[in-house]
């Protein structure tokens, strides 16, 4: 890892390459570790201090006690999985006190992006995209279509602007989905948010300023990948890709980063290739050598 400015952790094949292992190795070194992009369709496990910690949507600098930790406005958060993993931490023994940072830009996922996110993939039949199904495009959809909803607007003070907006864009789904929304609940969901609007409104950061002020003062930076190259949304195997840019576009857009500040580049690969989700792998065996390869091996005593 660079002594200072950014260094970059990225997939370069399909994901699950084990970026999660080189930024835990590399964490312990930095001040700042920034999530720039996609949600908690990601994860890996980190061992500290021979306790094993799931991270989906919060970042690996977590583990190390001097560093501060940035979720970007690139990112799609899911609130309730977002307190349900911190909470998973702090309970064992992992202190985040003033921590842990989240964008005001950063999308809102809700809990009806995740039920759309279901319904899209069985639409496709066969031709499904496999998604975890965690509501990352339907949100980054709504981002698109500029009526998605950001952090910085869960406020109290902005209630009655939020509720409006989240209104709707329920209601440009439910026209789209029709009778197979009746089971989301839109006012508990509302409810939700009115109650945990001030527990989540610490965390919220202006991320521009505040990012700057840390590639100014030379700190370490540490960026850390979600997905991988090949499920870029623009130069993947599209359809079959994430709904973010993967590359180092999606780092600069995702967290304001400096082109200039930027000290190492990591791809990460293994030497066998595995694919996340579906679409086409050219290497995979769909025939005799592959039915004879994975038969199992019968154990003798």
């Amino acid at each position: 890892m660079a002594e200072q400015g950014v260094t970059v952790v990225l997939g370069a094949q399909w994901g699950d390459e084990g970026k999660g292992k080189l930024v835990d190795i590399l964490c312990d070194k930095a001040d700042v570790v920034a999530r720039c992009q996609g949600g908690n369709n990601a994860g890996h496990t980190i061992v500290a201090n021979g306790v094993a910690y799931d991270f989906h949507i919060l970042p690996s600098g977590l583990v190390n006690p001097k560093c501060e930790n940035l979720i970007g406005s690139g990112v799609v958060i899911h609130i309730p999985s977002f307190f349900s993993e911190l909470a998973a931490a702090q309970n064992k023994g992992l202190d985040t006190t003033g921590r842990i940072f989240i964008s005001s830009r950063a999308h809102i996922v809700l809990d009806l992006h995740q039920t759309v996110d279901g319904l899209e993939e069985v639409a496709l039949g066969k031709s499904n995209v496999g998604t975890t199904r965690k509501g990352i495009g339907p949100t980054y959809s709504s981002k698109a279509s500029r009526s998605g909803l950001r952090i910085e607007e869960l406020d109290l003070d902005k209630w009655d602007q939020f509720e409006k907006r989240f209104r709707a864009l329920v209601a440009g789904l439910k026209q789209r989905f029709g009778a197979l929304l009746d089971s989301y609940d839109e006012e508990k969901e509302l409810a939700y948010f009115k109650d945990i609007a001030p527990v989540v409104k610490p965390y919220v950061v202006n991320a521009i300023p505040w990012m700057n002020e840390r590639q100014l003062a030379n700190k370490r930076i540490l960026v850390e990948g979600a997905n991988a190259l090949m499920l870029d949304l623009d130069y993947g195997t599209y359809p079959y890709v994430t709904s973010s840019n993967t590359g180092i576009g999606g780092v600069f857009t995702g967290l304001a980063i400096s082109p200039f500040k930027i000290r190492e580049i990591t791809g990460v690969v293994k030497a066998y290739t595995t694919r996340v989700g579906g679409g086409p792998f050219p290497t995979e065996q769909l025939n005799v050598s592959h039915s004879k390869r994975t038969t199992p091996i019968e154990v003798v005593d």
